[in-house]
């Protein structure tokens, strides 16, 4: 897909920029180049299997040090989530 422009005789180069520009948008290069920027691909069973076991060891990691003393509630709650629980 790529956009070839090519100078017309006694062309100036902000007309040649516009052309091109305008030829970009016709294209659909910059709206396909948008769509794809931010695509991640899905996680595999194994991934997910991974991303499940460290969030339930870091849970229970947190639960221990709460029951232990080293760590309070409150400084999960304001700390360490972006969501408050509801009381």
């Amino acid at each position: 897909m790529p956009v070839g422009i090519k100078r017309k005789a006694n062309e100036n180069t902000y007309s040649l920029l516009r052309r091109f520009s305008d030829k970009i948008k016709r294209g659909r290069v910059l709206t396909l180049a948008k769509r794809n920027m931010y695509f991640q691909k899905k996680k595999n069973a194994r991934q997910k299997k991974l991303d499940a076991l460290r969030r339930k060891y870091n849970r229970e990691r947190r639960e221990y040090l709460i029951k232990i003393g080293k760590i309070s509630e409150d400084i999960i709650m304001n700390n360490g989530n972006r969501f408050k629980k509801r009381s």
